[in-house]
């Protein structure tokens, strides 16, 4: 049985398009497979943590009914495929030769409403009573697919009209050959270590940057158009939006009178919660957008233009930039530091030379995409995509200092890094060219705490990645989403779709849920409030057919019980608004709670999140649900801004997160 990925719409590679079967391993169904077809034994197909999903050969979406619908009835739609419960089913034998397919829950049949035998009825779902219009007769058609052929109606089993939009009503046809009548049953384990994915949300734009607010919403941008980055020597504005998590909903707005293209920059969190944005297709520019407000701002012009540079914040509060010639001309994109109030300084001991790795498009592509970590005493770690890592001093004109190779890794141009605990780097995968190179699975641990820095290779990731996006768990696990084998740009050949987890305990990668949609070059990954994954993006190619614009939602595994239901979770009733370095603090939750952890709240763009850091927190239990819990010292690990303040128990399930601004002022 071949085990291949399963196939999505769209041209990828005959190994990615061979049939999957998932069987998982423990299950009690029986199961039987002829002419490819899967069938299941109807008293164990009930199994608990079993179920099957349905999906059409022309889409390779799944058969869905919603346990709600704006319609007067429910009734059956494709939708992405996300193992939610709306898409588990149970297709079972029922009269000699004929099957129904139920809920999973195994209360409700899909049927012809009104028990219709014309073409073109909805499929719905209504209580089983065994009649003969809520009978199908299962008929292999090869390739593992079958048609659903009516008992009563003699019609079968379609997709409308033959459409892939998600949402498509499913109804009954004149039978024929055509895929939207061609069905795979897949046998599946509802387990909740796989994680669960939402169903893929629309948006007005391409969500190639993603920042997050104070508020638990998520500011969106793509350039100055929607769905392409156009010429952008010729343009000055951005399309924006703020999307909410809550609603599924994007308002949309053009900022034009800061006169910023604003594709392709840096991008930093400043203290205060405001977005900071510099370079880009405008690549002299830098803009603010202050959350509280609502409103962009114009700022202080670089002294060097630049755009796919790497920027973060400073201890001080003050933002860092390297790099950057995909804007503004080649080369030369030495460092340049900006202070509130008094605008960019260049670091002209600071050259760009270092940081510019060996790609066949040299410095154009070469000093793009810098990984950059705040650290105390004015310092940067640069921990890649060039192999040599570097110490960066920002005092005065700035130095720099050669700290060793990245492990065994080489140039790893758009590849990620992530300080997964104060002081320790994750970078992951990349390729030797930024354009067609082939990517890795290099995993590889840097410790920048002691007075030498260290780094070593750790067995790799389960797939090769580019333009993949990581993102640090509450519980201090990593998430890797998306990416390709090979790095060409505006592609989705042969995409990665299944999660990866790296448990930084064990040092091990596992496998999580496949997302549905394919997410590579200008797509993201960002940490929300309630301890899910936001993902989305991807493409801004105008009428290429690879853009994506719309997001996931990810719900990790430490979220769900073994049948992939949500858990109980903690609630933390009472915490401060902000804290001091080294100021404890009280924190009261409804339940006992064994841990706290601060994620600082992050921004991400071309798989580059320089913002997001991991910070467990000393804490003591005083009685009554109430904590005494200790900010860091270290003005390099608790860089200024807000963080996510989350609790939790001892099973490692989060709380929703409660905002803590973190100040650098230290307490005496």
């Amino acid at each position: 049985m071949d085990m291949g990925r399963w196939p999505r719409p769209g041209g990828y590679s005959e190994q990615s398009k061979r049939l999957r079967i998932l069987i998982a391993s423990g299950a009690t169904a029986v199961i039987a497979i002829v002419a490819g077809v899967l069938l299941v034994d109807p008293s164990s197909a009930s199994a608990e943590n079993t179920y099957q999903r349905v999906v059409p050969d022309h889409s390779r979406q799944c058969l869905t009914v919603h346990p709600w619908s704006p319609h007067e009835v429910e009734m059956a739609t494709q939708e992405y495929c996300t193992g939610a419960p709306a898409q588990r089913f149970a297709v079972t034998a029922s009269a000699p030769g004929y099957v129904e397919i139920r809920t999973h829950d195994q209360q409700l049949c899909l049927a012809p409403r009104q028990e219709s035998t014309f073409p073109w009825a909805d499929i719905i779902p209504e209580a089983c009573t065994g009649a003969s219009h809520q009978q199908f007769e299962q008929q292999p058609v090869g390739d593992g697919f079958s048609r659903f052929v009516g008992r009563a109606s003699g019609l079968c089993l379609a997709v409308s009209t033959g459409q892939r939009e998600t949402g498509t009503l499913v109804v009954q046809d004149f039978c024929n050959d055509h895929g939207n009548q061609r069905f795979a049953v897949q046998q599946i384990e509802a387990t909740g270590d796989q994680g669960l994915w939402s169903p893929v949300i629309h948006m007005p734009l391409i969500p190639v940057a993603a920042a997050a607010l104070p508020d638990g919403k998520v500011l969106v941008w793509a350039a100055n158009n929607r769905s392409d980055f156009g010429d952008y020597y010729r343009y000055s504005y951005t399309q924006t939006g703020v999307f909410d998590p809550a609603t599924g909903q994007t308002v949309e707005e053009t900022i034009s009178h800061t006169g910023h293209d604003m594709f392709c920059p840096g991008i930093v969190n400043l203290p205060d919660g405001r977005i900071f944005v510099n370079g880009g297709s405008s690549a002299y520019h830098t803009s603010i957008y202050n959350p509280t407000t609502g409103q962009w701002e114009e700022s202080d012009a670089m002294n060097i233009p630049r755009g796919y540079q790497g920027s973060n914040l400073m201890a001080d509060g003050s933002v860092f930039t390297l790099g950057g010639s995909f804007s503004g001309g080649e080369g030369g994109k030495d460092a340049e530091i900006w202070t509130e109030g008094e605008g960019w300084r260049r670091l002209p001991n600071v050259t760009a030379e270092p940081f510019t790795g060996p790609d066949q498009f040299e410095s154009y592509r070469g000093d793009n995409h810098a990984w950059l970590f705040s650290w105390a005493d004015e310092r940067v770690f640069y921990a890649g995509p060039v192999a040599d890592m570097h110490w960066i001093d920002t005092a005065g004109d700035g130095s720099v200092e050669a700290v060793g190779r990245r492990g065994d890794d080489e140039y790893a141009m758009n590849g990620t890094a992530i300080m997964y605990e104060p002081g320790k780097i994750l970078t992951l995968g990349g390729a030797p060219n930024y354009d067609w190179g082939d990517a890795t699975n290099n995993a590889t641990i840097i410790d920048i705490n002691g007075a030498e820095v260290e780094s070593r290779a750790i067995e790799g990731m389960k797939w090769e990645r580019g333009f993949h996006n990581v993102t640090v768990l509450p519980n201090g696990e990593v998430a890797i989403f998306g990416g390709v084998p090979v790095t060409g740009v505006f592609e989705d050949f042969d995409s990665v779709f299944e999660v990866e987890i790296w448990n930084p305990d064990t040092e091990e990668f596992r496998t999580a849920a496949s997302a549905a949609v394919p997410r590579n070059y200008h797509s993201f990954s960002l940490l929300l409030p309630d301890a899910r994954v936001l993902v989305g993006g991807g493409g801004l190619c105008g009428s290429c057919t690879t853009n994506h614009p719309d997001v996931e939602i990810f719900t990790p595994p430490y979220l769900l019980d073994e049948r992939g239901e949500p858990v109980p979770r903690p609630v933390i009733t009472e915490s401060p608004e902000g804290a001091d370095l080294g100021q404890v603090f009280e924190v009261r939750t409804d339940v006992d709670v064994v841990e706290f952890a601060a994620i600082r709240m992050s921004s991400a763009t071309h798989s580059v999140n320089n913002e997001q850091r991991f910070i467990p927190l000393d804490s003591s239990a005083t009685g009554d649900g109430t904590y005494r819990v200790q900010a860091p010292t270290d003005p390099g690990v608790a860089i200024p801004g807000l963080y996510y303040l989350f609790a939790l128990d001892a099973d490692g399930v989060p709380s929703e997160a409660a905002v803590l601004s973190l100040a650098n002022q230290l307490v005496e």
